[in-house]
């Protein structure tokens, strides 16, 4: 099949292709906590902050300078996401007013700086969508870490996670210190979403970190059956939205987001006309 033999033949598509199953296996084992502690939102305002912090490094290091980019941006990040978490954990006040709030003015003063102090350097909105043609050994490496990472933050103290999020009252009287938790999450988000940029763009992203999780808390019957489904999800439509997206010469961010979408879609049809004639 040819299109295997183009992954194989060049280092850029194997890349792309080993970097989406890093990706989709760390955004399948973290959707389902979003979902289900209803931190879609949340995701949205981490990634639309990645801007001011892209903005600012870009006017202090050169688009070239990859790796003082990449660290500046996710040392920025990580502080907004701070701030996110402190102003979001246990307040009277809605959380969707701050996340709002939150949203639009880290993404507002990040195209203001990038053009008053970087509109030379390079288009802030391509990050917006991703390149995964221009993925590297160090970007795979750095993707293999946050996978490990996911996976040992989510899986090992995976009670304590249900816990919280389903009796958060319940978890704090056992003993649970849940603004750790809160605050690891959101940290643990940050660092996915600013390792994803170059894969899938800071907004498109969000597409994997919702989707899996939404269809296997759907269709799962139990925890376990939760986690494998949204893994398998991600991986499997990632995969194949990169396949499409070389064979027809479209975006890769735009195309895994539509695959990912289109399967969702086609399940929940599916499961209906399953339902009518059974």
């Amino acid at each position: 099949m040819s299109f295997i033999n183009d992954f194989l033949q060049y280092d850029f598509l194997l890349y792309a292709l080993l970097g989406t199953v890093c990706l989709s296996l760390t955004c399948g084992l973290i959707s389902p906590l979003i979902i289900a502690r209803k931190n879609a939102f949340m995701g949205a305002a981490i990634s639309h902050s990645t801007l001011l912090g892209l903005a600012i490094s870009l006017s202090l290091f050169e688009a070239t300078q990859a790796l003082p980019v990449f660290v500046s941006t996710l040392i920025i990040t990580i502080f907004l996401t701070l701030f996110l978490a402190y102003s979001t954990f246990r307040q009277k006040l809605p959380n969707d007013s701050m996340i709002g709030i939150f949203y639009t003015s880290t993404m507002a003063m990040g195209i203001i700086i990038h053009t008053l102090f970087a509109k030379d350097q390079s288009d802030l909105l391509s990050f917006l969508f991703g390149n995964i043609l221009l993925l590297t050994a160090e970007d795979l490496y750095l993707s293999l870490f946050i996978l490990i990472i996911t996976a040992l933050l989510i899986l090992v103290p995976l009670k304590k996670w249900l816990f919280l999020t389903y009796d958060e009252e319940g978890a704090i009287t056992s003993g649970i210190k849940a603004q750790v938790f809160h605050y690891t999450f959101f940290v643990l988000l940050a660092f996915l979403i600013v390792t994803s940029i170059k894969l899938a763009g800071t907004v498109l992203v969000e597409t994997l970190l919702l989707v899996p999780g939404f269809f296997a808390l759907k269709f799962a019957t139990n925890i376990r059956q939760t986690f494998v489904i949204s893994t398998l999800f991600s991986v499997i439509f990632a995969v194949t939205g990169i396949i499409l997206a070389n064979a027809f010469g479209l975006p890769s961010g735009a195309t895994l987001a539509v695959v990912l979408f289109g399967a969702l879609v086609v399940s929940f049809f599916l499961k209906k006309v399953y339902t009518l004639l059974k």
